[in-house]
């Protein structure tokens, strides 16, 4: 019965967070994980994030794959590959809810910023040292708290993207990190076979939801989309500090 009841929350967590990520791009882990958290404890619904993540990516990455530009996210995966292979190593050793508040008030200084107008519609320049270190970063949160949307929605914002241009990067660079941190995890040792049986559960409650987000994002204009990943990032940030206050 637990374990029926958990795979109902993950899959119902999933549900909602795929039709949130398929219409932005972001915000599905976000949504996700408080319902994970009600029944995983929280090193556990990271991993289920991560692996259930990447099969969800795969799915969005193909929806949005005409709209992604290789050139604007080369320098991010690069970067990401030794991030997720950091973080993974950090999740082993360092508290989680150190990582939590670390990731938090990052978000939390970035959402601030944005209510002053000039930080606001500052342009991120094109540059390799810049897009390998969002990458690292991106990476790092990625193979520790399962939380790459928070970093990577930053760089989004800051780079004024288009919507379709956004998702399109989003979905594709998730899959790259998504591959590393499982894959970085997996090697650790972190995986058991009942995490990966709720895993895939969870991802049955994502595609369904991604597929009706898909089609909601469509109708999504650039201005209301940055309001969507701003509002997002600031729940992000809450959510983090409340798990960590845990």
């Amino acid at each position: 019965m637990d374990f029926v009841w958990t795979c109902s929350m993950v899959a119902l967590g999933w549900f909602f967070g795929g039709i949130v990520g398929g219409a932005t791009g972001i915000g599905t882990i976000m949504i996700a994980m408080p319902l994970l958290t009600a029944v995983l404890s929280p090193s556990d619904a990271v991993l289920v994030s991560c692996l259930t993540g990447l099969f969800g990516t795969v799915h969005l990455a193909y929806s949005y794959r005409k709209a992604c530009s290789w050139g604007d996210i080369r320098d991010l995966v690069i970067g990401a590959i030794p991030g997720c292979i950091l973080g993974a190593l950090i999740l082993r050793i360092a508290s989680m809810q150190v990582l939590q508040l670390m990731v938090c008030a990052m978000l939390a200084c970035f959402v601030v910023m944005q209510c002053f107008h000039r930080f606001a519609t500052y342009r991120l320049p094109d540059s390799t040292v810049i897009g390998l270190t969002a990458g690292l970063i991106c990476g790092f949160v990625s193979g520790s708290v399962a939380m790459v949307g928070a970093p990577l929605g930053i760089y989004v914002l800051m780079k004024h993207w288009s919507p379709d241009r956004s998702r399109g990067n989003m979905s594709v660079f998730y899959v790259f990190t998504g591959i590393a941190s499982v894959a970085s995890q997996a090697f650790a040792g972190l995986y058991t076979t009942t995490l990966v049986q709720v895993s895939l559960v969870g991802f049955a409650g994502c595609l369904v939801g991604q597929v009706m987000g898909v089609r909601m994002g469509r109708r999504i204009n650039q201005k209301l989309f940055q309001r969507i990943v701003l509002a997002f990032l600031a729940l992000a940030a809450v959510i983090l500090f409340l798990r960590a206050m845990e």
